[in-house]
This record gives structure tokens, sequence and C-alpha cells, in this order.
């Protein structure tokens, strides 16, 4: 019996300092990586900077949060000798989610910029910086007595108000960012007729990546706090929550650095939202729009946009958009390629083209992606293009 518990004591111990090491580890390599993008970042030219250094931002909190973790972690800093460094710098947890959402808003929207009212997402910041400063003096000062408010609220509650709090701001910057790329995908098919590129696809699947991590630090949070027995299964959730994050910033940063080299941005154009157009004024336009698209066939050009539609139309794009809106009861993305469907369709039945390939006929009529072509002549006819052609 005795050897049989000293052997699992042994195997426990060993998977504890197995654990501890692949999260040092995990974290180390975190730790300079984050530091090393960030620098990379801010070496980088890009026309939309305040993206650029709202990236790099987050990416250092997240490395001062590391490094912090790191000297209390193995006492070069000790808790009870520096009360004041431990709590007020846990206030960086609540730069997190508005530097990541402001880096995303300003990726999507070039003409993003910083107001008055934007500080309002520094309140928590600021407050908790002010909360842990009281926190530390009521510990110190020994003489508040353990059964007030104070020191309940202070003291007792301090974790679990923290903690709580920071989840239910992660939970609200999840929706806003959600909110953001929405807007900006139903944006960007207002304005072009080729999206595979910059429809921020990839950032919707790092949002899942982002939310989970952030569970995982507040799970672990909560565990500690209840549970100071629970030593296993907190080292588990921190070598999981860091290993996501690792992988989430080098996607993020990676992407996010191509995504400002092949495109910089929509303009928001919330200030034309109002300004409808007469009537007439938009059938005029549409009568002017259909001409162009049956004599010039502007949507053969796959890199077409609603700006180069509006400067053949000479009118601005936001009234070319609400013409298109009105009128055809469409987006400029559908628009453009409902016209590429059918002159796919008209090649197709043509015999004179028998002998080209549906690749061949697809990049003649301005797609440059299979996969769009597919989804978009399916949803079009209702049959794929090889049952299309073989029907015709």
């Amino acid at each position: 019996m005795y050897n049989s518990k000293l052997y699992l004591t042994v195997q426990h111990n060993l998977k504890m300092n197995t654990i501890n090491l692949l999260t040092d580890v995990v974290l180390t390599v975190t730790g300079f990586q984050l530091v090393l993008l960030a620098v990379v970042l801010l070496k980088q030219q890009t026309k939309i900077k305040l993206s650029r250094n709202l990236l790099a931002a987050f990416l250092l909190a997240k490395a001062f949060l590391i490094l912090r973790w790191f000297l209390f972690r193995w006492n070069f800093l000790a808790n009870d000798n520096f009360p004041y460094t431990y709590f007020i710098s846990m206030s960086v947890f609540f730069l997190l989610a508005p530097l990541l959402y402001f880096h995303i808003k300003s990726l999507c929207f070039k003409d993003f910029n910083f107001k008055i009212s934007h500080l309002i997402h520094g309140m928590l910041f600021l407050f908790f910086i002010f909360f842990n400063f009281i926190t530390v003096q009521i510990m110190l000062a020994q003489t508040v007595p353990e059964n007030s408010i104070f020191y309940k609220i202070f003291i007792n509650y301090h974790n679990r108000i923290f903690w709580g709090l920071n989840f239910i701001q992660i939970f609200l910057y999840i929706i806003a960012i959600s909110k953001t790329v929405y807007v900006y995908k139903n944006k960007l098919k207002n304005s072009y007729s080729s999206i595979e590129k910059i429809n921020l696809n990839w950032l919707v699947a790092l949002l899942a990546l982002i939310f989970l991590h952030w569970i995982f630090v507040v799970v672990r949070a909560m565990v500690s706090m209840l549970n100071t027995e629970a030593i296993y299964l907190t080292s588990i959730i921190d070598l999981y929550s860091i290993s996501i994050f690792l992988v989430y910033t080098t996607i993020l940063v990676f992407k996010g650095l191509n995504q400002l080299k092949i495109f910089s941005g929509l303009t928001n154009g919330q200030k034309y939202s109002n300004a409808l157009l007469p009537e007439p004024v938009i059938k005029k336009y549409a009568h002017q729009l259909t001409r162009i698209m049956q004599t010039q066939k502007p949507y053969l050009e796959p890199s077409v946009t609603i700006e180069d539609l509006s400067e053949k139309l000479s009118i601005p794009s936001w009234q070319l958009s609400q013409v298109i809106n009105y009128s055809f009861k469409q987006n400029f993305y559908n628009f453009i390629n409902g016209y590429r469907v059918n002159e796919v369709r008209q090649k197709l039945k043509d015999p004179a083209n028998s002998q080209k390939t549906i690749l061949e006929i697809l990049y003649d009529t301005g797609f440059n992606s299979k996969s769009t072509f597919n989804d978009v002549f399916k949803k079009y006819t209702g049959k794929t293009p090889t049952e299309f052609r073989n029907q015709n």
C-alpha cells in the first residue's frame, strides 16, 4: 500500500513538473515572439499606420502580462514586497480587448480615427488602477475591520470582481468585434466584385480562438480562487491557454500584415447613409448603368469595383451603390456576378466554345476563383457548371 501511494505521488509530481516545464517553455517562446512581432510590425511601411500601431500595442500589452507572470511566479518580485506593482499591473488585462477591437476596426475601415467618445473604452482600465490602489492601501493599513463592507469588497471579493468584470468585458468586445466584421463584409459586397482575398473569413475563425483563450484565462482564475488545491488543473489550463494564444498571435500578425499589403480597408461612408436620391434620378442612373453593362461589359474585368463604375457614370460611388440597391435589389457583388453568370451561360451554350474548359470560361468572364464561381453559378442557376453544360 505504501509503495503504491509513493508510486502515485512520484507519477503525479512527474506530470506536474512536465506540465510546468512545457508551460514555461511555451510562455517564454510566446513572450519573445510577441516582442519580436511587435518590433517587426512597427518597422513595416503601411498606409494604415494606426492599425499597425494598435496591433503592436496589443502584442506588447500581452507580452507585459507574460513578463509580469514570470517575475512574480519565480519570485523576482515578491507579492508582499511589491504589492502596488503586483495589483496595479493587473489592470493591463483590461486593455487587451479594447486594443484588439480598435485594431480590427481600423483594419476594416481606413477612415477610422479616434474620437473623444472612445475614451470610454479605457474606463475599466483606469477604474481598476484606482480599485487596486485602494485594495493595497487597505491591505497595508490593517486597520479596516474584516467584517466591514470595504474589507469585503476590496479584499474578500477582489478577485471575483476583477475576473468577473474581465469576462463580461471580453464577452461584450467579442460581440462588438463580430458586429464590426459583419458590417465590413456587407459593405465589402457593396464595393467589390471579387472579395476572396479581403473577406476576413480568417478573422472570424481567429475570434473563436481568442474567445477560447480568454475563457481559459478567466476559468483558470476562478478555479484558482475557489479551490487552492486544484494546482494540476490550473497548470493544464495555463498550458492550453498560452498555447492557443501563441497560435492566435502568429496567425493574426501574418494574416494582418498580408491584409495591409493587399488592401487598405473600406471607407465607412456613414455621412451619406441618410442622403437619399430622388426616384427619377435613381431611374435615370439605373438606365445609364444598364446600358454600360450591356455595351462595355465592365464585369469582364476581374478586379472591377464600384469606384470604377462610378467613374464611367460620372457619379459618386455612394450614389451608384444606392441605385444598385434600390433599382436592382442587390449589392454590387451580386449585381456584377449576376452579369458574369449570364455571360458564362451564353458561352456554355455556344457550340464554338465546346472545346474550352469550364476553367477557361470562368476566367474569360471575370471570375478569378473556381470555388466562388461554382457557388455563384449554382446560386443563380440551381445547377453546377458541368450539369448546365451537359443539359445544353
